[in-house]
């Protein structure tokens, strides 16, 4: 019961933080401006199936988030900064409650109270929460999807296939090459790690990922069809963040590869207070080698950190998937230290 009431005030005192003032101010973020105008337009027009700012087709990112902050819009009785970020403080919200679940079915209820407490004490959390851009609904189906593969992998109930295909498809509708890297990266380190690469070339996962590649690339099929120019600028957009090819939106940000090593103390404070903590649990257990959920959690921290470190464009968003695993390792190293008193 002390449990509930503690989970019932947390996540209370969370959704009125997230709501409060969130509209106050007009966009002031280069790509928050962008996705307002973008939106306005979308709404203004009708038109919602392609983006388009100043007219001109918009491929940089898939729509899925535009398409959320028009319903917003629609919602709310027309396209303001409220309803723009609504979507992102939602998402944070639902982030939130999704760690907290998975840490307590994972581990315990008390420690996933604690990993969702943990996740809302890092600064990059509440930047994303309270921004109309696409990095925290890409953060929650990121995570949602990886919940559902260390599920799937911990049960072998295939079951979790069709969770695990949908979070994919909706994460890569909402940034297309970034979901990519935050999904398939930690699902290939595990399977590397544990051995077990060659399940991926069963039938029945090639069955799911055909058809999860299929409906995430069925939009820009459409969109290949639609818009003569796609073609070309598609393919130079993929290879923006490899550094090859140039936005002329100015997203390119490209950085040597130890760039997020004092960047991420900014990005998880103050809960990186921690990370010692969880650095001499992983060393002393062998990287958690006692508790799947656990080792899971570290591997995709680490791989995600791992190849965002080597890929040239770099921004402290794309760190925010790492988060809600770090604040699962955070909450258990702090669990560990408070059983030992």
């Amino acid at each position: 019961m002390k449990l509930r009431a503690a989970a019932a005030l947390f996540f209370l005192a969370l959704a009125l933080a997230l709501a409060f003032r969130l509209g106050m101010a007009p966009p002031r973020h280069r790509s928050e401006k962008r996705s307002d105008a973008i939106v306005r337009e979308m709404v203004a027009s009708g038109r919602w199936f392609i983006p388009t700012l100043g007219g001109v087709a918009r491929l940089q990112k898939p729509p899925l988030y535009y398409w959320a902050a028009a319903a917003a819009a629609e919602l709310g009785g027309g396209p303001s900064a409220t309803t723009l970020r609504s979507v992102s403080a939602v998402s944070a919200f639902a982030l939130a409650a999704l760690v907290f679940a998975w840490g307590a079915q994972a581990l315990s209820p008390e420690r996933g109270l604690a990993a969702a407490a943990a996740l809302a004490a890092t600064g990059q959390f509440w930047i994303s929460a309270r921004l109309g851009t696409a990095d925290m609904l890409l953060g929650l189906f990121v995570t949602a999807g990886l919940f559902a593969f260390e599920r799937l992998e911990r049960t072998r109930e295939w079951r979790w296939w069709p969770l695990l295909s949908a979070m994919a498809v909706l994460a890569f509708l909402t940034k297309a090459t970034a979901a990519l890297v935050d999904v398939a990266v930690p699902v290939l380190a595990w399977l590397a790690l544990e051995r077990r690469l060659r399940l991926a070339l069963r039938p029945r996962a090639l069955g799911w990922l055909a058809l999860t590649a299929g409906a995430a690339l069925a939009w820009y099929a459409a969109v290949l069809v639609q818009v003569p120019e796609a073609p070309a600028r598609l393919r130079e957009f993929f290879f923006v963040p490899l550094g090859a090819g140039h936005s002329d939106l100015a997203s390119d940000h490209y950085h040597p590869p130890w760039w997020y090593l004092p960047r991420f103390l900014g990005v998880a404070a103050p809960a990186v207070l921690l990370l010692p903590l969880v650095i001499r649990d992983g060393v002393r257990t062998g990287l958690y080698r006692e508790s799947p959920p656990l080792r899971f959690a570290a591997v995709a921290a680490l791989s995600l950190f791992a190849v965002w470190s080597v890929i040239p464009q770099k921004g402290r968003h794309y760190l925010l998937p790492i988060l809600p695993f770090f604040a699962v390792l955070a909450a258990d190293a702090l669990w560990r230290v408070l059983r030992r008193t």
